[in-house]
């Protein structure tokens, strides 16, 4: 950088030099022939001049120096994230430190914008996931924490600084946090377990160390919930648990029955006949179970086509009712359709929902008292109309209500086995209520009966 010395500034001293040396040129008598004193007293004054000459220049120079520095001073105390402040001195000032800071100033708003955008962008991706992430830092305090996270472990205060065992009571994540600290090129997955008030959830947990020069600075985890994967998980374990049962038995006895018929039971003509009503109600029993199998496998898969039109409640009512009427008679069960011949017609496919219509009313009579009662009943609402079913039978335990739509689930096992369910009647109920966009819910009391709510939609 060279230093540049204002024109004016540079003529006063100049004038100044050549005044002192006029001074002392034209002073008379000249300077050799003077005396010592005189001499002495002259460089004295000289001396005095000089200082006063330096002091003055010193100064000058001074306030010219301190003006643009004071000028760059201030520009630099105004550099912030989007500031386009300039730093302005004349071309006769210290213009090279100037145009440095002028590019520092710009290339400083330029990597800052950059560090802004990046920022947002990271935010924005940070936000809109729908797994829920937790950012420590290097010694295990919370940093950030999204909002599907929060929500998923019940979250409702800022946990910012915090270490993740003060805000959830659960050991498997801080070892897992600790691990990761220790262990920062490793990635850590593993399954745990939350117990709250009213449920559990299931979780899979990835951790990865942030890592900077070998070190590690912090720790990235992503949470799963798998509670849903989980839980179906079980479900098809007990649907191929219940399959292969429910097909074992009747195959078994079958089986059995007719290798009984081969080795000689034949001739014995009272004992053929029983072993051949037990082969064909087992493979009746069989044969239900498969078609209750393949109607519920084309209901979830959505390959069953639907005949949509209007139609009469209480006709499709009174069809099902003749078709169950034997049923009824043997367990001397009295059941009243109550709805009104007025009632608006829904929009349904009439194949299913009388398949839906007999399978409740089956139940109802097969899990009743003998000579208990049933009401069938229907209310207009706004765009659907609510069938109600009512029975006085033995009733459904409070807990157990929100399974019995589970495929293969029985509340009586044994018995429902002696009356010939399959325990996928209900499931099939549902997933055509379903179909027809339409509601299903059962509400019961132990002992004292229960009640099947189906809402569908008017035509």
């Amino acid at each position: 950088m060279r230093l540049k010395i204002p024109h004016k500034l540079a003529v006063f001293i100049f004038l100044s030099l050549i005044f002192f040396l006029a001074l002392i040129y034209f002073t008379q008598p000249p300077l050799r022939q003077l005396p010592a004193e005189e001499i002495k007293r002259i460089f004295f004054l000289a001396v005095i001049l000089g200082f006063l000459l330096a002091t003055i220049s010193g100064y000058l120079i001074f306030a010219w120096v301190k003006r643009p520095v004071q000028k760059i001073s201030r520009a630099l105390d105004q550099l912030w994230p989007g500031s386009s402040s300039r730093i302005s001195v004349k071309a006769d000032d210290i213009e090279d430190l100037a145009r440095a800071m002028d590019v520092m100033s710009q290339k400083i708003n330029e990597d800052v914008n950059d560090i802004m955008t990046h920022k947002s962008h990271l935010e924005a991706v940070f936000l809109s996931m729908f797994e829920g992430v937790m950012v420590l830092d290097s010694q295990g305090a919370i940093m950030l924490m999204n909002q599907p996270l929060k929500d998923l472990l019940h979250v409702t205060h800022d946990p910012t600084g915090h270490r993740p065992l003060e805000i959830v009571r659960n050991i498997d994540i801080q070892d897992i946090i600790e691990t990761s600290l220790r262990t920062p090129s490793s990635l850590i997955s593993k399954e745990i377990v939350l117990f709250f008030a009213q449920d559990e959830k299931i979780l899979r947990v990835h951790a990865s160390s942030i890592q900077y020069e070998g070190k590690a600075e912090g720790v990235v985890l992503v949470f799963h919930d798998i509670s849903d994967l989980r839980r179906l998980e079980n479900i098809r374990k007990d649907f191929v648990a219940n399959v292969s049962h429910e097909l074992r038995t009747p195959v078994a006895t079958i089986r059995g029955y007719a290798e009984t018929l081969l080795d000689g039971a034949l001739d014995d003509k009272e004992n053929a006949k029983e072993f051949l009503r037990i082969i064909h109600a087992d493979s009746e029993r069989l044969s239900l179970l498969i078609n209750d199998l393949l109607d519920l496998s084309r209901l979830e898969s959505g390959k069953i086509i639907m005949d949509f039109k209007p139609s009469h409640l209480r006709s499709l009512v009174d069809q099902v009712l003749i078709r169950l009427n034997v049923l009824a008679q043997e367990k001397r069960i009295t059941i009243s359709n109550q709805i009104p011949e007025n009632s608006p017609s829904v929009l349904a496919d009439q194949a299913s929902i009388s398949q839906v219509f007999f399978n409740l009313i089956e139940n109802a009579i097969k899990y009743n008292n003998p000579e208990g009662k049933i009401v069938i009943l229907a209310q207009d609402k706004e765009n659907h109309v609510e069938i109600r079913i009512e029975d006085t039978g033995i009733g459904i335990p409070p807990d157990e209500i929100p399974r019995v739509f589970e495929r293969f689930y029985r509340v009586d096992k044994a018995h429902s086995r002696q009356l010939g369910g399959t325990g996928l009647g209900l499931s099939i109920v549902k997933h055509i209520i379903k179909l027809h966009e339409g509601e299903i819910f059962a509400q019961s009391r132990l002992g004292e009966g229960s009640t099947f709510v189906l809402t569908l939609p008017k035509a």
